[in-house]
């Protein structure tokens, strides 16, 4: 028996063994056909214009050997995932635990990015995570979850940092409502009693906020695969996996840490 991880046995199957699955289809092919789809090879290191198998892997031209037991296991184990209904993300989720966030607006942004893939019918099902999978298990890489915290400004009106301040009106329906208005006073060239500033980051978070989330996806789906496939692969034996959900986590124990050792 074979002791592999749970990344590295899918890296096998999917790399070396999935791409039998089809591969037989060529075997029909005439010779003068059979010599253009070898100089293809040749030329451009891979072949095009062939549709990927039901593992979504591109079949092999010159296997003519069956794929291996093992890998036929971990193929039907990913397309499964499929079948997961789709994920929930928690409403107080917070993928950077490690960044200051003094004006709110990392709250702000990752609730925002995260209501609208929920409202995607396609979004975080299970379908997305078995892509996720197999092009993980296919580049042999794992997600680049790593992400530097964002800077911010004051926002902008007439080229310097405005002002802003709330009031109270009433709206068409005799209703009582609050607006934010400018905070300004343009006589008395002063804010106004109450006025406040209002900051924007400078660059978007939306990848680094996917990228973790993939990257908690991901781990799930690794440890759903682990407990289907640990007792009954005949030629490997998977090594014991704990989900890391979180390891920029250290990256806050080490800002701590550092200030910690700054006061003492």
């Amino acid at each position: 028996m074979r002791k592999v991880t749970i990344e590295q046995f899918l890296t096998w199957a999917f790399t070396q063994e999935l791409c039998k699955v089809g591969a037989g289809d060529t075997v029909s092919f005439g010779f003068s056909q059979a010599w253009n789809v070898m100089s293809e090879v040749a030329v451009l290191g891979t072949l095009i214009d062939r549709s990927p198998n039901a593992y979504g892997v591109i079949p092999d031209f010159i296997t003519t050997t069956d794929p291996h037991p093992d890998a036929m296991l971990a193929g039907d184990a990913v397309k499964a995932l499929a079948a997961r209904g789709g994920f929930e993300v928690a409403s107080d989720w917070n993928p950077f635990p490690e960044w200051q966030d003094p004006h709110g607006l990392v709250e702000i942004e990752v609730r925002r990015v995260v209501d609208e893939l929920m409202a995607k019918r396609d979004a975080l099902n299970g379908r997305y995570v078995v892509n996720l999978v197999v092009t993980r298990a296919i580049l042999d890489r794992g997600l680049d979850w790593a992400a530097q915290e964002p800077e911010y400004k004051p926002v902008l009106r007439f080229g310097n940092p405005a002002w802003f301040v709330k009031r109270r009106i009433r709206n068409k329906l005799n209703r009582v409502e609050e607006i934010e208005d400018d905070g300004f006073d343009r006589k008395k060239r002063r804010p106004k009693k109450g006025a406040y500033r209002k900051w924007e980051m400078k660059g978007s978070i939306r990848g680094p906020i996917l990228a973790r989330l993939d990257w908690q996806l991901m781990q799930d789906a690794f440890a759903t695969l682990h407990s289907e496939l640990s007792r009954r692969l005949h030629s490997h034996e998977l090594m014991p996996f704990t989900p890391n959900r979180q390891p920029w986590a250290t990256l806050l124990f080490s800002r701590i840490s550092s200030q910690v050792t700054e006061n003492a």
